[in-house]
């Protein structure tokens, strides 16, 4: 059995190289296109196998030559994919416009993710189960998540819970139950009910979701780094300085990295500071899976910055 179970979305993406993104309405011209394995449980896994820790993955593609891609991808990097099931439906897409400064807005089409369901979690329940560690998303239906946090919290499973796209709907026992819950600052904001005019401070709202009763909360926060809350103590961590390209799986990238150090036995300060080095490094390529960095890689970026 793997150390780590990713339970989540597998995508195709549709990369678009725009000079800027458009506002709406607005028609421009495109620079270029690319077709990249993607899917925020997959992007997860990737990274885990990739920074050297056994991974399984759960979840569901289609049939079409999409879903065989993803699947020889995986299975290529590492990832333990005899979990992931075939739907009658095609595999989920994404589409992507990234700009000339790496910035990036997502539209996705769930198609076979929204298959996954809790019977399938069931047939492959003792994976979870003897799993240290289970990464999570919301690319994938929500009671699925629910019960397989539960699940989690029976077995002492730890999760890492990565709120995206977040829903105002997620219940505080869940979040009771999580180990640690990573939301970047939309997110944070949806899983607090606080709006955009709101005069409350990062660290208040911070403060009102880790209230909801999470073990851990870290809010990241893109170039300028990110929040660490636990204990009602609160750190800031800072972003490493490069030349971004594409920001596209930055967030998954720390999440795996996150969950790869804490099957090692780093602290979670430990863990950070090592999972934003890995994000750093994806940013400067472009691509979701392809720009995810190996262990060699960031260990070696670890010492240049040093």
């Amino acid at each position: 059995m793997s150390e780590i179970v990713v339970v989540g979305s597998l995508n195709m993406d549709t990369v678009v190289s725009v000079p800027y993104i458009p506002k709406i309405g607005e028609t421009i011209l495109a620079t270029d296109v690319n077709y990249y394995g993607g899917g925020k449980g997959a992007n997860q896994a990737i990274a885990v196998a990739r920074l050297g820790s056994s991974v399984s993955m759960i979840g569901k593609v289609g049939k079409d030559k999409n879903g065989r891609a993803l699947l020889d991808s995986l299975t290529k990097e590492g990832v333990d994919t005899t979990s992931i099931e075939v739907s009658e439906n095609i595999t989920g897409t994404a589409f992507i416009n990234v700009s000339s400064k790496g910035e990036n807005n997502i539209v996705v089409y769930p198609g076979a993710n929204k298959d996954l369901d809790i019977a399938q979690i069931e047939r492959h329940r003792k994976v979870i189960e003897n799993s240290s560690v289970c990464v999570l998303q919301l690319e994938i239906p929500y009671e699925v998540v629910k019960h397989v946090i539960n699940i989690c919290y029976e077995k002492d499973v730890k999760v890492i819970f990565n709120p995206a796209p977040a829903t105002s709907g997620i219940e505080d026992e869940l979040i009771r139950k999580t180990y640690i819950l990573i939301p970047n600052e939309t997110e944070l904001n949806i899983l607090s009910g606080t709006h955009n005019d709101s005069s409350e401070t990062l660290e208040d709202v911070a403060k009102k979701v880790y209230n909801k009763g999470c073990e851990n909360l870290i809010v990241t926060l893109g170039e300028k780094g990110g929040l660490y809350l636990q204990n009602k103590e609160i750190e800031y961590f800072k972003s490493k300085k490069v030349d971004s390209i594409d920001t596209t799986a930055a967030g998954d990238s720390f999440v795996g990295a996150m969950a790869a150090s804490i099957v090692e036995g780093k602290t979670i300060p430990e863990s950070i500071e090592f999972a934003t080095f890995a994000a750093a490094l994806t940013v400067t390529k472009p691509g979701a899976q392809y720009s995810l960095p190996t262990k060699r890689e960031v260990d070696e970026f670890i010492k240049l910055k040093q």
